[in-house]
């Protein structure tokens, strides 16, 4: 952690300095962020990288194979769907759909999950009891049959199936947050925070927040990948994406009775799918062991 420089001073990197040093190191990880980086810039600027609109329907290309197999078109890398529209394009849009959806549920489900957790965590008595049993009661439940539920009370649409799941997944994240709060409120340090006065606030902003970096990435990225399964899940289903919107799942849906025609038109949204999943884990793993070495 110490850099000699050339006026022999020793100079001492700041603890995200430090994680990032170590990270870095990792070649793989690094690999997976950029790739990251890449697909959250496809789900933002999806609209101005596609060649063609995703609606546009083209009678005289139907079912165009990829351009490196025999009857594939340069104008068209990964060829046509049985209406002429360009793959590329729709493969484009439903990743901006997935990995965008997946994306906003994280965001505010983390905001909203450590808030609660953190405040039962932090507090005793009847309310901390009641949220505690509510929880259990609610973990009982699989998070997609939760989104099921809601998805069929709602109605069938992308922005009410991206509530039901971040409603289906928020429990889990509030128990896991609450789970490594407490047990980093039997620590030492934090009963010496607590015997100095620190207020709750600066006790978890300085104490506990921390501390719990790398419980909490391993959250995230358990609550990331179950919010793009469940997207493309209940898209697959017909509760998520509705035509004409272009989300992973529904994509494969739609082209399944074409399977056997032209089987990379599934093949290419679950490659996506696949591949996306992947890609995250070995980020999210990769950052997390840099963080353990960076707490050693």
């Amino acid at each position: 952690m110490l850099i000699n420089n050339g006026f022999n001073e020793d100079k001492i990197q700041s603890p995200l300095r430090y994680i990032w040093s170590i990270f870095k190191s990792k070649s793989i990880a690094v690999v997976a962020m950029w790739v990251i980086v890449f697909l959250v810039l496809v789900s933002l600027f999806a609209s101005w990288l596609v060649p063609h609109s995703p609606l546009l329907q083209d009678p005289d290309k139907m079912l165009l194979p990829p351009y490196w197999i025999d009857g594939g078109s340069i104008d068209h890398v990964l060829g046509t769907d049985d209406l002429g529209r360009d793959t590329l394009s729709r493969l484009f849009h439903g990743i901006q759909y997935t990995l965008g959806g997946a994306l906003l549920i994280t965001f505010f489900v983390s905001i909203i999950g450590m808030t609660i957790g953190a405040g039962a965590a932090l507090t005793k008595g009847v309310k901390a009891s009641v949220l505690h049993h509510l929880l259990d009661a609610l973990l009982a439940i699989p998070s997609l049959l939760s989104a099921l539920i809601l998805i069929t009370f709602f109605g069938p649409s992308y922005i009410n199936c991206l509530f039901a799941i971040a409603l289906s997944l928020l429990p889990q994240f509030i128990r896991a947050s609450y789970l490594a709060i407490a047990q980093e409120l039997n620590k030492q340090y934090i009963i010496a925070l607590q015997l100095d006065g620190a207020t709750k606030t600066r006790l978890f902003k300085y104490g506990i927040l921390p501390n719990i970096l790398e419980p909490t990435i391993t959250i995230l990225n358990r609550l990331f990948t179950m919010a793009i399964i469940e997207i493309a899940t209940l898209g697959f289903l017909g509760f998520g994406a509705q035509l004409p919107q272009t989300e992973l799942g529904s994509l494969i849906a739609n082209n399944m009775e074409l399977i056997y025609l032209s089987p990379w038109l599934v093949a290419f949204p679950g490659l996506a799918i696949f591949i996306t999943i992947i890609i995250v884990n070995v980020f999210a793993e990769g950052l997390r062991h840099a963080v353990i070495e960076g707490e050693e």
